[in-house]
């Protein structure tokens, strides 16, 4: 992948491995690989890295980098957004989003770089994280360096619900800290001595004692909304780990047996030019339809 870099007047005087970390977020292994290359180029020549920059000076970066360890896969995928850098999908509930030791094929990742080394590209990093049966927005990077600028570049996730109970305001927000139920569990509870967690929530719509939630984050806790929801008394229709009996017995009279959540909507700034981006996503027709939406 190729780089190209104007040095602005507030970087005038600087030195080139400066603003390879500072400016373009390159890390120090990535670094280490353009060095071990003699990929730094200025003004269509090669540079020392510790070069003194000027306004208006033209960089050229070769960045490579190693394929994932994981297979690539095909099959049809439902994109959000794709250029050079990125790729971001509409996750279906169901699929495992990255290989593990015990599923090393057909998760979205697989599929992704399928799709991704189709096109010339060279790595496919997850940018951010949805459990097995939460649809939505998913975003890949196509490459270290955008995985690495997009640290904190993520400025909105946003969810939709369909959960078990009818909340008494329409609107609010639940502030509970968050930790594992014990050391190997997967479940979490909410706990004073847990990490900070904050879901604020409105009541989109209700009907025969369900009710459709969208919900934003300020915190990424594992499992944040399943947990704060099912803390509120308005466990997710369809969630096996946080659901009650009864909410559980509604769920197998909708044929749910996945939890009922969605990211719908993304907002981030590119890796390369920072412009927004914004991302949307739609919930199953069959959950919408219980509140009379339709898909």
């Amino acid at each position: 992948m190729v780089i190209r870099y104007t040095v602005p007047a507030s970087e005038d005087g600087r030195i080139l491995k400066n603003v390879l970390r500072d400016s373009l977020r390159l890390s120090t292994a990535q670094l280490r690989r353009l060095k071990a290359a003699d990929a730094l180029s200025v003004g269509g020549e090669r540079s020392r890295a510790d070069r003194v920059l000027h306004t208006g000076d033209e960089l050229m970066l070769l960045l490579t980098e190693d394929a994932p360890a994981f297979p690539p896969e095909e099959a049809p995928l439902t994109v959000l957004f794709e250029d050079e850098h990125l790729l971001a999908l509409d996750k279906p509930r169901g699929i495992i989003l990255h290989p593990t030791h015990s599923r090393f094929t057909g998760t979205l990742a697989n599929l992704a770089w399928g799709r991704i080394r189709a096109s010339g590209g060279d790595g496919c990093h997850a940018v951010n994280r949805l459990d097995r049966d939460t649809g939505g927005a998913v975003l890949f990077a196509k490459n270290a360096w955008a995985c690495s600028r997009m640290a904190g570049a993520v400025e909105e996730k946003l969810y939709l619900a369909a959960v078990c109970g009818v909340p008494e305001e329409p609107s609010g927000s639940v502030d509970f800290p968050i930790r594992r139920l014990s050391e190997r569990d997967m479940k979490r509870v909410c706990a004073p001595d847990g990490q900070s967690a904050r879901t604020d929530w409105t009541l989109l719509a209700s009907r025969e004692g369900l009710s459709l939630l969208e919900l934003r984050l300020y915190t990424g806790r594992t499992h944040q909304i399943r947990v704060h929801c099912a803390a509120m008394g308005w466990p997710l229709l369809g969630d096996r780990l946080y659901g009650t009996e009864a909410s559980l017995a509604r769920s197998a009279e909708l044929g749910q047996t996945m939890q009922a959540l969605w990211c719908v909507r993304m907002a981030f700034r590119h890796p390369a030019d920072e412009r927004r981006i914004v991302l949307s996503a739609r919930p199953d027709s069959e959950i919408l339809s219980i509140f009379d939406f339709s898909a």
